[in-house]
């Protein structure tokens, strides 16, 4: 039998050892315990609970920043590429990326993004040059380009695109 949300304390010995055997039906019953306000058998296992609750807020904040660093390596291409094939592929993932990132981003992590768009910068730079290296040898990968977060976003046109 399966150890579900009904079922967990019979087939566990601790909310210790749920956590550590399967997490989903852990989350899934701390989410039941929540709900019930942590009445009857559903004891809240707070210092795990917290841990993961802040690390939602840090995925959430990985997520952002590297869509970001993706969209940066793609406006990188589109500023060094000589070559048309390949420019209307980079725009379109540059919509989705667009798209993705506008799911997570809240005043805060945009706050945080921001703070880190020089490093961001810098390594797609880096990044960017590496794979032209093999794709356009003779391109000239100016690595100083630098673009606000409202342009990484579409929120503001960005100059000769």
């Amino acid at each position: 039998m399966a150890i579900t949300p009904e079922n967990c304390y019979e087939d566990a010995m601790t909310i210790d050892d749920l956590y550590e055997t399967d997490f989903y039906v852990w989350a899934k019953t701390q989410a039941e315990a929540l709900r019930a306000r942590g009445r009857g058998a559903n004891a809240l296992d707070y210092d795990r609970l917290a841990e993961e609750v802040e690390d939602l807020g840090k995925s959430e904040y990985r997520e952002a920043r590297s869509y970001v660093a993706r969209i940066i390596e793609h406006l990188f291409k589109l500023a060094w590429s000589q070559n048309a094939a390949p420019r209307n592929g980079w725009r379109a993932e540059i919509v989705r990326f667009r798209l993705a990132v506008e799911a997570v981003l809240t005043p805060t992590i945009r706050r945080k993004v921001e703070e880190e768009l020089e490093r961001l910068h810098t390594a797609s730079a880096e990044a960017t040059a590496l794979q032209f290296a093999d794709l356009e040898p003779d391109a000239v990968c100016d690595a100083s380009l630098r673009w606000t977060l409202p342009q990484i976003l579409g929120e503001a046109p960005i100059e000769g695109d």
